[in-house]
């Protein structure tokens, strides 16, 4: 349940909202905090389901807001927000799965900022540079065929 509840909570999320919204959109967060509570329900100790909510609570309630000021007011605290998080993720889930100290939270931090930058923008640029193989479409009858150049021509 808690991962359908997140499904809908990805899916809609207001990402492109700007700092004229208030607060995000209240059916992505009343979903993403009933699966923490679903989650939370779980737990054995109330001192482990406070700290989950809460949690939660911050991230999905509060972070958001911030995430939206901060890129508001500057597209550098942006940038320097988005790298920390990419960084934070990949070291925090390589602790996680190898159960390592410090070293491998580095490790994961540098993993996971490679991965992003392989997916976000060496793959940008490949799919930039096959738009030269493209032909014009004129319509949906119209199929593409690539264009490909010998080496003898």
């Amino acid at each position: 349940m808690s991962t359908w509840l997140l499904i809908i909570n990805i899916f809609t999320f207001d990402y492109g909202a700007g700092v004229e919204a208030k607060f995000p959109a209240s059916l992505s967060t009343n979903a993403a905090l009933m699966a923490s509570t679903v989650l939370a329900s779980r737990l054995q100790y109330t001192n482990e389901v406070f700290s989950l909510t809460l949690f939660s609570i911050e991230v999905f309630g509060l972070f958001p807001v911030f995430r939206r000021h901060v890129r508001h007011a500057s597209w550098t605290g942006h940038l320097i927000l988005t790298a920390l998080i990419v960084l934070g993720a990949g070291g925090g889930l390589c602790v996680t799965i190898t159960g390592g100290g410090w070293k491998a939270g580095v490790g994961g931090a540098i993993l996971g900022g490679i991965l992003t930058c392989l997916a976000m923008g060496i793959t940008s640029w490949w799919l930039i540079g096959l738009q030269r193989y493209k032909n014009e479409i004129h319509g949906p009858w119209d199929p593409a065929r690539p264009i490909i150049r010998r080496h003898w021509d």
